[in-house]
């Protein structure tokens, strides 16, 4: 019984990854973390976009922040602005993510 019930663990540990394995994008190199906080933009980068330029855009094209990704996570904290739609940008060399974040 004890055999068959660790057996089932390993079977339901191993399905796990591979949904997870899935889900996530190969081409993306950030991942965008889930905050109980509505005002926090939380994303965790790939060690290559150490040292991008992190740029935070208004939807009429005006430039918020910007600032350079010193670690590999980063929470951007939009209590302070207006409501509305901004585009964060990770610049890196040629290489360039961009992400949207609407302020309800």
């Amino acid at each position: 019984m004890k055999t068959l019930v660790n057996l089932f663990i390993a079977t339901a540990i191993l399905f796990g990854s591979v949904a997870k394995a899935q889900a996530s994008s190969p081409d993306e190199a950030i991942d965008v973390l889930d905050s109980r906080h509505r005002n926090l933009f939380m994303f965790k980068a790939d060690r290559k976009f150490l040292g991008a330029s992190v740029e935070v855009y208004y939807t009429n094209g005006d430039l918020v922040t910007s600032q350079k990704l010193e670690k590999r996570k980063m929470i951007i904290d939009f209590c302070d602005v207006k409501f509305g739609e901004y585009t964060i940008r990770l610049k890196k060399g040629n290489e360039i993510q961009e992400y949207y974040y609407v302020k309800k």
